[in-house]
């Protein structure tokens, strides 16, 4: 049995175990008229991206069924569990997914750790015939094994921006002329971060460009920018510098990885934000409010999104530049105004009216949204 054959086989254990899982966990919140896919679809289209075949047996919707927010019901396979266990190791399996879809080689390690993440996921959710069948996989995979060096180094402590609790701001309006009624995603979403878990070594960045360097960071960039996007480029780069052991990404490595962007299924903005490949910026509707404690500055913050967040602001009523401003940067996250946000936030103004989204309101100096 070859690495890529290993790697697939657990991936389809785990699609079997989950597909029962997903569909026990869920089944509460969807009554009768909806397969918990729905939520998905609902989800992509609030992203902007274009429809796509979703079936309850396939690991790619299933894994993001358990790494992804699902609109109003949070994180439920996490629901419980503080180390969130099905969210993290998901993760780091939608990257293993991506590379096997592209047809990447797999190391002896990369494969040992794909199929015990597997084994895990499987024994948490009580799947024990799916995990002994795991278990089986990776003994057959030990013979091998090559022996290489793992950095399990993590990511020091960011420099966010100043994080407070947001002001009180108005209930997202239930309904908006010419959308249609949706029963879990939102407009108005909480910012989630990428859960950082080291899946190889700095060796493979000192590889690229190499094949299998290449096949690797591309799969985690294209996951990465899926879960975030859009994601300014700078953050971009240290988060999969974290997911290869660096502590700290410098200029050098950082051109490295942003070279595999065009390669991958991603493209950047003028802006310097990149978007999954399959999203059109014109139709995201989203924003992700920031709660305390969040590391993404507002200057990585897209300006389509600073834009989406003005607009559900001057829902309520008409404001002045001045109070939109501290509204939306307060829903960022941010207490406290300087040149270079204000600067930022004139981008994300200058969107909005560009997109047709709000436009000058009855009063003078005013702003409202396109009724």
């Amino acid at each position: 049995m070859n690495n890529e054959t290993g790697v697939q086989t657990a991936l389809a254990l785990l699609s079997g175990g989950l597909e029962k899982h997903i569909a026990k966990v869920l089944a509460p919140h969807l009554g009768g008229d909806l397969e918990w896919t729905d939520i998905l679809q609902e989800l992509d289209q609030m992203k902007g991206k274009a429809p796509k075949l979703y079936s309850r047996t396939d690991i790619q919707c299933q894994l993001r069924a358990i790494t992804e927010r699902l609109g109003n019901l949070g994180y439920p396979f996490d629901s419980g569990d503080p180390n969130r266990m099905m969210s993290t190791y998901g993760n780091e399996l939608r990257i293993v997914r991506n590379r096997w879809a592209h047809n990447d080689q797999f190391t002896s390690f990369e494969a040992m750790r794909a199929v015990d993440t597997v084994f895990i996921l499987l024994t948490h959710i009580g799947d024990t015939e799916g995990a002994g069948r795991a278990a089986a996989e990776r003994a057959a995979l030990v013979l091998g094994l090559i022996d290489e060096p793992a950095v399990e180094k993590m990511p020091d402590g960011q420099d966010g921006p100043e994080s407070t609790e947001p002001e009180n701001l108005p209930e997202e309006a239930p309904d908006v002329p010419g959308e249609p009624v949706r029963r879990f995603a939102r407009r108005r979403t909480e910012f989630e971060p990428w859960d950082v878990v080291v899946t190889g070594s700095v060796e493979t960045l000192d590889n690229l460009p190499k094949k299998v360097a290449k096949e690797s960071v591309r799969a985690t960039i294209e996951e990465i920018v899926d879960s975030e996007g859009p994601i300014h480029r700078d953050r971009l780069t240290k988060l999969v510098g974290y997911t290869y052991g660096l502590g700290k990404v410098h200029e050098a490595r950082a051109k490295k990885i942003l070279s595999q962007i065009n390669a991958s299924a991603c493209f950047v903005d003028q802006d310097h934000f990149v978007w999954p490949g399959d999203t059109d910026p014109a139709d995201w509707k989203i924003h992700r409010r920031s709660p305390i404690g969040t590391t993404r500055k507002f200057l990585e913050i897209s300006p389509h999104e600073i834009a989406n967040a003005a607009t559900d602001i001057l829902r309520a009523g008409a404001l002045n530049e001045e109070d939109l401003r501290r509204r939306t940067l307060a829903v960022f996250g941010r207490k406290k105004s300087t040149q270079a946000l204000t600067t930022h936030f004139g981008k994300g103004l200058s969107s909005a009216i560009k997109s047709c989204k709000i436009h000058p309101g009855a009063q003078p100096a005013t702003f409202e949204t396109v009724s």
